[in-house]
């Protein structure tokens, strides 16, 4: 009976509960679409960090990864045998190297990155990321030339200070480890869009044969990425790792004291995503707080109001032997049904919205064709969004702990109240 009285009580003032109704769902509305814009970003920053450029996780020895020493390499050796030891992951070589490349008149400071094309396809996308051209990285062999000469892929900026094209010869000087000059006629094969700021700029890839040949350095790789099986726990595939390494290390009597072998996590090589992944969470309660906490401001003033219009009500109610809570029970039913509506209407109107952002995003294409830079990640033109129900589902219990918080004030009153004073 209470439940209906509240009803009945509620739609007295139909524009001042349609308002308080709308203050509500709409605060709800933006937060959930928030939310999906919010997790999208975090979504879009984790695949970068991990299936397009670092993996899940990275073998390095300590000097390579303090000082980027040239010669402190991983055995290859050691490759071979975690490989065989972890059968369910996947793994792929790189080695890196600065030169300086030239093309014509123009000549520019590089980062080369070495890789296995082939290995490499099994741990990351990078490859896929072509903008023109191919990603081959094949030897070029004829029969009348001194020496072979190698396809490259290059960044796209990078391209762009050079000016060079799909075809076009590049010639790569760099300081070999054995103290000569290293040198070689490079055929750029492909140009990549940008997927690291300091890549795109400066960077070349080309393949490990390649860059052997070029730098004099065969004994082993500086750095090898490794992927993890789908929803697998990182932290337990990276102590996995660690006992496998151990075990090697013994059994070969590889010396593991000065220049240490150490694994990461994509979390700890990209400080920035994890900082975000952490924040995320915490933004969607702050902003959820502060949004729906203005909107209940009309919850509380629909709750004052109505109170204030029906003292007389409640002082004949209160004469007649109705008890003082039972009172303040349907104002709160009151209350609840609005919040109800209110987050049934945001809720649906909110699904709508975050769905339309995972289907078609905002484009930003037409000023930003290439992305945006943010943390030394590059995110897509199109930002798109990611539906979580967790976010849902605290939008939801914000709203109904917030109105419903800000309509018992007003609510208490009604404890108060003396027949004798409000009849009069």
């Amino acid at each position: 009976m209470l439940f209906f009285i509240a009803w009945r009580n509620l739609w007295r003032n139909k524009a001042r509960s349609l308002l308080t109704i709308s203050a509500l769902s709409g605060g709800l509305f933006i937060l959930i679409i928030y939310a999906a814009l919010l997790q999208g970003m975090v979504k879009q920053m984790t695949e970068f960090s991990t299936n397009i450029s670092s993996g899940d996780i990275q073998l390095h020895r300590h000097l390579f990864k303090e000082d980027q020493d040239l010669y402190s390499l991983i055995p290859w050796q050691l490759q071979q045998d975690l490989e065989k030891n972890n059968s369910q992951l996947s793994f792929s070589p790189r080695l890196y190297a600065s030169g300086l490349a030239s093309s014509g008149d123009i000549s520019v400071g590089t980062m080369i990155k070495a890789i296995d094309p082939v290995k490499e396809t099994q741990v990351t996308t990078m490859l896929t990321h072509i903008r023109s051209g191919t990603t081959n990285l094949d030897v070029i062999s004829v029969e009348d030339e001194a020496y072979d000469k190698y396809h490259i892929v290059i960044g796209a900026q990078l391209a762009n200070n050079m000016k060079v094209v799909i075809g076009d010869e590049l010639v790569i000087i760099t300081q070999a480890a054995d103290g000569s000059i290293g040198n070689g006629l490079f055929i750029v094969s492909g140009i990549l869009k940008p997927i690291e700021p300091n890549f795109d700029r400066s960077g070349i890839l080309m393949s490990i044969s390649a860059f052997q040949e070029l730098m004099v350095l065969e004994s082993g790789i500086h750095e090898l990425t490794v992927n993890i099986p789908e929803n697998g726990d990182v932290n337990e595939y990276k102590q996995q790792l660690i006992n496998s390494l151990d075990q090697i290390s013994k059994t070969h009597n590889i010396d593991n004291s000065e220049d240490k072998f150490e694994f990461r996590t994509w979390r700890e090589l990209t400080p920035a995503v994890s900082d975000m992944l952490e924040v995320s969470r915490a933004a969607i309660y702050i902003l959820g707080l502060i949004m729906l906490g203005l909107a209940s401001m009309g919850m509380l003033n629909t709750i004052m109001m109505s109170i204030y219009e029906r003292k007389q009500e409640f002082g004949i109610l209160l004469s007649i032997g109705m008890g003082r809570y039972w009172l303040l029970l349907m104002v709160i039913f009151e209350s609840f049904i609005i919040t109800l509506i209110s987050v049934i209407v945001g809720t649906i109107g909110g699904l709508f919205g975050a769905k339309y952002m995972v289907d078609h995003g905002i484009d930003m294409s037409s000023y930003l064709p290439d992305g945006f830079d943010y943390g030394g990640i590059i995110f897509e033109p199109v930002w798109k969004g990611h539906i979580q129900s967790e976010d849902i589902m605290i939008g939801i219990i914000l709203t109904f702990i917030i109105s419903l918080t800000a309509s018992l004030i007003p609510s208490l009153r009604v404890i108060k109240m003396k027949p004798v004073e409000v009849l009069r």
